[in-house]
């Protein structure tokens, strides 16, 4: 599930629009410096409806009004807390920054993440937006970004601030400002890491549980066996007993098909995919193991892939061990099951040491 935005008012369109000098209260946000401004789309000197911007605009954006700094901010209490402790919600953060023509007024939006004692767990900035980055142009550019709630957040203080960097009006603009959280879905992959069954010492595994041998012949590794990762090995701070490799083949694959849930969420283009796995391999060889998932629709057809990997020898400084890997995006209309494949390519000697841990897939409706 998502939530709906957390944000009050995130355009300054609770109220009317003005022609960008200071307004005396915006609803939903306390002035703590300066004075900002609810400016009107099309006042003389601002942004217009065809300027570059938000598609869903409304008839107003917040701009910093004349102080050479203006700062505006808003407490929220954060909902979903168990799922936060869990560390299983995510945040998505982002807006529409921007400002005027060549000047560097700018406005950046942040939001930081407390505790119930509004001690700081973490932080997201975003922006601000340069006129390079614009192209010299007026308008505002969409910045966000996505990642896990700090567990024990109780509440999120949101920040904008607004800089002048010459004249008299402040010209950082912002628009169509948002912030959701959503719960992460449960793991699709069955046998994630090989934890389904004993773990051996590098050799072929004649049956895994979850997987289909597709090519060659992939092993379940316990760690700590010797010449391969150990507990203690760079690699998923929840990492079980075993973990998978590629056997002795030159190339071994596994395979295994799921059924995905909440089609209607799908076919209305509102379903997200996080799909992440822990990668490696040995020392300064080559060997490597890549995860792809392909969406397909009802027919069998491909409609997307996703691909994780390879983690080269170079990437991870030449040290026995696996690094993390992850993708997101939204869950192509129309599909119907993923088909996830985990291909090791050994390079040189006679152990393939592509190695592979803590893989998932979930699906999130209303996450995208």
């Amino acid at each position: 599930m998502q939530t709906a935005n957390l944000i009050v008012n995130p355009g300054g369109d609770a109220g009317s629009g003005g022609t960008g000098q200071p307004t005396p209260a915006i609803p939903g946000w306390t002035a703590i410096e300066g004075a900002a401004a609810v400016v009107a789309y099309g006042a003389s000197g601002y942004p217009t409806s065809a300027s570059p911007g938000p598609s869903d605009r409304g008839a107003n954006f917040l701009g910093g009004g004349t102080a050479a700094r203006t700062r505006l901010t808003q407490q929220i209490t954060l909902p979903l807390t168990a799922q936060i402790d869990a560390g299983t919600a995510r945040f998505d953060v982002g807006g529409w920054l921007g400002g005027y023509a060549g000047q560097d007024d700018g406005a950046r939006l942040s939001v930081e993440f407390l505790d119930a004692a509004a001690r700081p767990l973490g932080v997201v900035v975003l922006g601000p937006v340069t006129a390079t980055e614009r192209g010299s142009t007026t308008g505002l550019l969409r910045r966000a970004q996505t990642g896990t709630v700090p567990p024990g957040s109780r509440t999120a203080r949101v920040l904008l601030l607004f800089t002048r960097d010459g004249g008299t009006s402040n010209d950082g603009y912002a628009d169509s400002l948002w912030l959701t959280l959503s719960t992460v879905g449960t793991n699709l992959l069955a046998n994630p890491g090989g934890d389904a069954g004993p773990g051996g010492t590098g050799g072929p595994t004649a049956s895994i549980p979850g997987w289909t041998q597709l090519e060659g012949g992939a092993a379940v590794i316990a760690y700590g066996t010797s010449g391969y990762p150990n507990s203690a090995s760079p690699g998923p701070a929840d990492r079980g007993a075993n973990f998978l490799g590629g056997g002795t083949a030159a190339r071994s694959r596994l395979g295994q098909s799921v059924t995905l849930p909440d089609p209607a969420a799908i076919d209305t283009g509102t379903a997200r995919y996080d799909v992440a796995a822990w990668l490696g391999g040995y020392a300064d060889q080559n060997d490597t193991a890549q995860l792809s998932v392909a969406f397909r629709n009802a027919a069998g057809q491909t409609l997307a892939t996703v691909v994780l990997g390879p983690v080269t020898a170079a990437q991870r400084g030449n040290t026995t061990g696996l690094l993390s890997r992850s993708a997101t995006g939204t869950v192509p209309v129309g599909s119907r099951t993923a088909h996830a494949e985990l291909l090791f390519v050994r390079s040189g000697g006679t152990s393939n040491d592509g190695y592979a841990d803590s893989l998932s897939l979930t699906v999130t409706p209303g996450g995208a």
